[in-house]
């Protein structure tokens, strides 16, 4: 059973893909990955185009706090 918490950062990062544009191959289903390899995929995608991650850091802690 996922906790509340975790299912919350999964969909943050899915949405996080969405809103910079990833799109994954035919045979990658996002849904099956883990909640570090989402975290990694959306870090290594926003590597590659030139991204502040200290940006998307910030972001979730300050929606992490308006909860």
């Amino acid at each position: 059973m996922t906790n509340s918490k975790s299912e919350d950062r999964r969909q943050f990062l899915l949405n996080e893909l969405k809103r910079i544009g990833y799109k994954p191959s035919e045979n990658e289903n996002l849904e099956n990955l883990s909640l570090y390899d989402i975290e990694m995929l959306v870090i290594s995608v926003k590597g590659e185009r030139g991204n502040d991650i200290e940006t998307f850091n910030a972001r979730m802690k300050i929606e992490e706090e308006a909860e």
